[in-house]
């Protein structure tokens, strides 16, 4: 995650609230690697909680104070054991530290979380990862398809993404999203902007970088990382990764 999430940090799971299938992938990806499990850029907890609740301990890392905030009210809802599952560390990915932690069988970066990094940083995140992980422990990465990314971002309109409905604060949110280019780079520039219904103040509006690669380059970066390529996934669903697929999903293996 990205500071830049304390700003939308409210709308974060309203826009999420119908991202589901990663979950039952994830909980068959925890129950053959065993726990304990480690989740890089976990938010408000979306993936966490349901592998907690699935019986794994998981450690979350995350550098936004409001992401993390909401993942612990999420987490007070839960009874104790599942609670005393999971540990929030707030940190930077590229510098983890985690003293004292067993080391992990299975470290994932949920739905499009790697792309915050780009190629210097992922490497550097991956090698502080693989000290941290049992020799063969599992590595899931997943991400939006690079090709996909690259066309978006050659038109830079915005779109109406999506209407969200806020039940709390009874107000109706539209989400608005354009993808631009960055000119020399594997990257395009994203750019949210959330209007409220029932508040006269300005949109909030937000621009990270998403950095892509290709399966070559994960591959590429893997290796020089201390980590194998086992596969690459083009869904949930455990179907191989194509140039139709709607997700890129690496897995590796910790040597």
């Amino acid at each position: 995650m990205n500071l830049t999430y304390d700003a939308i940090a409210r709308f974060y799971d309203l826009s999420h609230k119908t991202l589901v299938d990663d979950i039952p992938f994830l909980l068959r990806q925890a129950a053959e690697t065993g726990g304990p499990a480690l989740e890089l850029g976990c938010g408000s907890g979306r993936l966490l909680v349901p592998l907690a609740r699935a019986g794994i301990a998981v450690t979350g890392v995350d550098n936004s104070p409001e992401m993390l905030a909401r993942a612990a009210v999420r987490l007070a809802g839960e009874p104790a054991e599942v609670r005393g599952r999971v540990r929030l560390v707030e940190g930077d990915v590229r510098s983890l530290a985690l003293p004292g932690a067993e080391p992990f069988a299975l470290a994932y970066f949920g739905y499009n979380t790697f792309l915050h990094l780009d190629e210097t940083a992922a490497a550097a995140t991956l090698r502080r990862l693989q000290p941290l992980l049992r020799p063969g422990a599992r590595l899931l990465i997943d991400v939006d398809h690079p090709l996909a990314l690259s066309a978006a971002g050659d038109d830079p309109d915005f779109v109406l993404e999506d209407e969200l409905r806020d039940p709390a604060l009874g107000e109706t949110i539209r989400q608005f999203t354009a993808y631009e280019s960055v000119p020399g780079e594997q990257a395009v520039d994203v750019t949210w902007v959330y209007e409220t219904s029932r508040r006269d103040d300005d949109a909030t509006r937000v621009t990270l970088r998403y950095h892509y690669f290709y399966p070559h380059q994960y591959d590429l970066l893997f290796g020089l990382t201390g980590f194998r390529l086992l596969g690459l996934l083009g869904d949930y669903d455990d179907t191989r990764f194509d140039e139709d697929s709607e997700r890129l999903i690496v897995v590796g293996e910790a040597e």
